[in-house]
């Protein structure tokens, strides 16, 4: 009776800090989440031959420190937020949280910087080309290309659109910004969830 008793405290101890690192998650969602976890204890301990208490001891050791498994479900709900919203602000969040964990993440955040950059960098062209003709462009100075702002010191190279770069820079931009946006829903939402692997 003793060593039940010291069973549930071990799972009821791991349970009350995974609930206080999960932080602003709504009382539903930390519900939902402690719920799975105790699940997922409990069922691991009756499959396993040994005593209980190591189990519960293994069981819950597998699992990463609560902080730890907290962070991989705040990453997720991030993810899922970012999938669902494609608000840039939070998709570059999330890919940046991605990036930590690893390869894909950090390829799919570099993805996300270079489509806005070129975005952004052909809007704001189009933008500033009538108040600066001599100054904003596409630049070709051998071998490498230039988008942007070039001093009269800076440019021994040549423009290369003129001022078509308004009309290019007005359809290129935001077409750019919505395909980056896109892609990068489409890699969140073809990875495979790290709380999915406990």
């Amino acid at each position: 009776m003793a060593a039940q008793t010291d069973t549930r405290a071990q799972i009821e101890r791991y349970l009350l800090r995974l609930r206080a690192a999960l932080g602003r998650m709504s009382d539903t969602e930390k519900a939902e989440i402690l719920s799975d976890i105790r699940n997922h204890i409990e069922e691991r301990v009756a499959a396993a031959p040994a005593g209980e208490a190591a189990n519960v001891a293994e069981t819950i050791a597998a699992l990463g420190t609560p902080e730890t498994l907290a962070a991989s479900y705040r990453r997720e709900r991030l993810m899922a937020s970012a999938t669902a919203s494609g608000e840039p602000g939070l998709l570059l969040h999330a890919t940046y949280q991605w990036a930590l964990t690893g390869l894909r993440g950090f390829l799919a955040f570099m993805v996300l910087l270079t489509g806005y950059s070129i975005g952004i960098g052909f809007v704001m062209c189009a933008l500033l080309k009538p108040f600066l003709p001599a100054h904003v462009g596409l630049w070709l100075d051998p071998p490498a290309f230039s988008l942007g702002f070039m001093s009269s010191l800076d440019h021994p190279g040549r423009e290369l659109l003129g001022w078509w770069i308004i009309p290019i820079g007005w359809t290129v931009g935001p077409l750019s910004l919505i395909w980056t946006t896109r892609l990068v829903q489409w890699l969140i939402g073809r990875r495979r969830p790290q709380s999915d692997l406990f």
